[in-house]
């Protein structure tokens, strides 16, 4: 019998038996590799999947090419120059020259190792990538570079992308928030429409680096989805950084380089519109094979589950969240069902970071009973010379439900409460686990303690009437 490095003919044909079909028919193909889509695919293979991944413009999707990293790379860059500008207080005398092609060739550096490092990760766990755009066809078909991909589940992530202000196109002065970040010089002067995330988040950076910078917001405070302290306490710290800030106003037309606003002409090199996002959604793909949607985006169940039992949609698609974290579980719990091991999605804790300077951070419900701690009564705050904000915390029944954090780090301080809300701690949980001194996580514990006016480093609650 013949035989090849110890194998038998005929076993090496069981093999090839055996094993053919799953080079032809995939466990699961994931449309987008975003953090969603590549989370997905690497959760299926780790549990014994055979996977395919799809992506057509960058690994990493928006977050990591044209979203997450390259804003919070330049907000790094941004608070290097706050803080050299604060240091001449303390006697350090440094000049800031800013380069914006060297910065902005850094940022794309920093981009593309993410994206070799996404890369590296989907290669060591034996996922088949492909480029290019996949086109759904069947319950189990995907054409992808005139190519049939056949499969036993699809996953879709496509994503979102940034929308216009209605009347308006995107173009040369009129820019996206994919536009700016390719912008080859930093504008001297900018409008910003929009004052929710995205639009605070450009406001502070481009601020920092050096633009004149107007953000219009159309309801009466910034970030307006949330509660009215989140976004009067950072409109004040904007305000004082020289930011423009125009509430409960519209842009009434834009003419060349001149916006309207309330009747007055405000000149600007550039307009930059923040003012929500679409779902990647192919109307006639989906109604081809059964797949419910709406304005939102596609409807799926917590198990990720879209109304067609193989396939699910996970991230931007699905309108839940749009948060790069959110997208990540997701996609390990779509993963997880379609590998048998029954997950749902838990939405009560989940965090959110708003880069702006301070950072603002919150997660849970913020109502309640609650306690506060200013960032001038911490130590390390002082330390660092930054103490704007404060912790918020807030309580049912001696459980901790809700905080929203205003401070330097806010968005890794967060993850703490969250864990606590997702956990239902209890306030003493928190309090009597010891905390670092020096840190600014001590003031998450006498925010807490707060609540019962036992906050070791706050006056007595009857001293500060």
């Amino acid at each position: 019998m013949l035989r090849m490095n110890g194998i038998g003919k005929g076993d090496l044909l069981r093999f090839i038996a055996k094993h053919l079909g799953s080079l032809n028919m995939y466990d699961v193909v994931v449309i987008g590799a975003g953090p969603g889509g590549y989370a997905c695919a690497i959760r299926a293979a780790q549990l014994g999947g055979n996977i395919c991944l799809i992506e057509k413009n960058g690994l990493g999707g928006t977050c990591t090419q044209r979203g997450c990293i390259p804003t919070k790379f330049l907000h790094s860059l941004g608070d290097i120059v706050r803080r050299v500008t604060a240091a001449k207080k303390n006697g350090i005398n440094a000049q800031i020259e800013l380069n914006y092609k060297t910065l902005k060739l850094r940022t794309e550096a920093t981009v593309a190792k993410l994206a070799s490092g996404i890369k590296l990760l989907i290669q060591s766990n034996g996922i088949d990538l492909m480029e290019g755009e996949a086109h759904i066809i069947s319950h189990n078909k995907v054409v992808v570079n005139e190519r049939i991909v056949e499969t036993k589940h699809i996953v879709i992530s496509t994503g979102s992308h940034p929308i216009c202000l209605q009347g308006y196109e995107f173009g040369k002065n009129i820019l996206s928030t994919d536009a700016v970040l390719e912008l080859e010089e930093l504008p001297k002067s900018i409008i910003i429409v929009g004052g929710g995330y995205s639009g605070c988040e450009f406001a502070s950076i481009l601020n920092i680096l050096g633009c004149s910078v107007t953000l219009v917001e159309a309801e009466d405070r910034l970030i307006p989805l949330q509660i009215e302290d989140i976004g009067n306490t950072i409109e004040k710290y904007m305000r004082l950084d020289g930011i423009n800030i125009i509430t409960n106003s519209r842009i009434e037309k834009i003419v060349n380089n001149v916006v309207h606003v309330n009747g007055e002409e405000l000149q600007t090199d550039k307009v930059l519109f923040c003012v929500g996002r679409r779902q990647n959604i192919s109307e006639d793909e989906l109604n081809n094979i059964g797949v419910k949607f709406n304005q939102q985006g596609i409807i799926v169940d917590e198990e990720m589950r879209t109304s067609v039992h193989n396939i699910f949609a996970i991230g931007d698609i699905t309108g839940i969240y749009e948060l790069a974290h959110v997208a990540s579980k997701q996609g390990e719990i779509a993963a997880q069902n379609i590998m048998g091991i029954e997950s749902v999605m838990d939405y009560r804790s989940v965090p959110t970071c708003i880069f702006t300077y301070p950072e603002v951070a919150f997660v849970g419900e913020l109502k309640g009973k609650s306690g506060e701690f200013p960032l001038a009564a911490s130590a390390k705050a002082n330390c660092l010379g930054d103490t704007r904000g404060f912790i918020k915390v807030f309580e049912k029944n001696g459980i901790l439900t809700g905080t929203f954090i205003i401070a330097p780090h806010a968005g890794e301080m967060i993850s703490e409460a969250a864990l606590a809300i997702r956990m239902q701690l209890r306030l003493e949980d928190v309090f009597d686990t010891i905390h670092t001194h020096p840190t600014l996580p001590e003031s998450f514990v006498d925010a807490i303690r707060d609540i019962n006016s036992e906050a070791i480093h706050l006056p007595s609650k009857g001293s500060r009437k």
